[in-house]
């Protein structure tokens, strides 16, 4: 952007060739960009103390450094059509550095990836213990723990071919509060405790039930994610319950973390897509997710000394049709009167006319949410 538009104004050197400096612009953008946005996120925020952390922080720190004199001759020659004084010496000076920079950077990775499986491992080793304590004991026979830190959840666990799988994102790994490492690997065992007793909520063959015959009304992938998703919601209710009960400050943890989720502006920010469908299912997914959180500090009687909680919800409410306000207060009798001794049938009927009503909101249906038909 910078490289086109100095490009039209005419004098400055660059005006015929200006296009050969946007792929530059591309790069060294996105460069600081890594540099000062995506890595910080994760190695410069509040985090354990350890070698390997400094080493990348510096190894970065310096690498961009040295790769500054270089960025200042390209811009400098693209806008002035000159270099600047001193070029030489400042970039045989930044080469160090910069080499300096990639060889710790490259160390402190290392380093790190030869830690996190054993931190991993021997979180692993005590949550199991603590949920053995509790009375919520784990065959790990069938149980893997692997680390992914492309997904996007900080972590999620599923069954497949009766064994379980459990995969945490890097950033959880010496994270802190209900994203840190103890709360998320014991949240996920609580999904798996509730995978092996068979719980109404994980009952596999339950879910398929309910959730084939609706795919084939609504056939698009996204659709069938969001739908997904939702359920997801109705499962969470569970694992939080169970792991509750096993970690202590869980709870307040939790709490910190929904609150300071529903401060931020994306708590209430409208789904953005293309087709007007889509945002309708996207927006209707935003109003269950707040409901859940929203409900979450209701159910486990959770301070909100600021009425943070309150606030985000009448002001995501009051942006979208009337129909979702009805919705947001169904969704949170049904979040509400979740129980862990509730039975595989009168779970299957909740699920049933859950999904019924979040389709109604998805497809603005009210008449047909409002007569309590069903919308599958």
């Amino acid at each position: 952007m910078i490289s086109g538009t100095v490009g039209l104004i005419p004098g400055t050197g660059i005006e015929h060739n200006w296009y050969g400096y946007v792929p530059v612009g591309f790069l060294l953008g996105g460069f600081i960009y890594m540099m000062w946005t995506e890595l910080p996120r994760f190695w410069f925020g509040p985090q354990t103390k350890r070698a390997a952390r400094t080493l990348v922080v510096r190894g970065t720190q310096a690498s961009f450094i040295g790769a500054l004199p270089a960025m200042l001759d390209v811009y400098g020659r693209a806008i002035f059509a000159r270099g600047y004084p001193f070029q030489n010496l400042a970039e045989s000076i930044g080469s160090i550095f910069f080499g300096i920079g990639i060889v710790t950077l490259s160390i402190g990775l290392i380093l790190e990836w030869k830690r996190l499986p054993r931190a991993v491992d021997n979180a692993a080793h005590k949550a199991l213990d603590m949920m053995k304590t509790s009375g919520f004991g784990l065959d790990d026979s069938r149980l893997w723990i692997g680390i992914d830190p492309t997904q996007n959840d900080y972590g999620s666990s599923y069954e497949s071919a009766a064994e379980f799988v459990i995969v945490l994102n890097t950033g959880c790994v010496y994270g802190s509060g209900a994203r840190g490492l103890y709360q998320t690997i014991i949240h996920e065992m609580s999904h798996v405790y509730l995978f092996q007793k068979k719980h109404p909520s994980h009952d596999e063959k339950t879910l398929k039930e309910i959730y084939d015959p609706i795919v084939k009304r609504f056939p698009k992938k996204w659709q069938w994610r969001i739908i997904r998703s939702a359920i997801y919601y109705s499962q969470e209710v569970f694992a939080e319950d169970t792991t509750f009960k096993v970690l202590e400050g869980a709870r307040k943890a939790w709490a910190i973390a929904i609150i300071e989720y529903l401060r931020r502006r994306r708590a209430i920010q409208k789904a953005l897509a293309i087709g007007s469908k889509r945002r309708m299912w996207g927006n209707a997914l935003l109003v269950v997710r707040n409901c859940f959180y929203a409900t979450e500090i209701e159910r486990y009687q959770m301070p909100d000394s600021t009425g943070s909680v309150k606030k985000a919800s009448e002001k995501l409410l009051s942006s979208l049709p009337p129909v979702a306000s009805t919705a947001f207060d169904y969704f949170r009798q049904v979040f509400l009167g979740l129980r862990n001794d509730i039975t595989l049938e009168d779970y299957k009927k909740t699920l049933e006319d859950y999904l019924s009503k979040f389709i109604a909101l998805a497809e603005e249906r009210p008449n047909t949410f409002f007569a309590g038909e069903k919308a599958l």
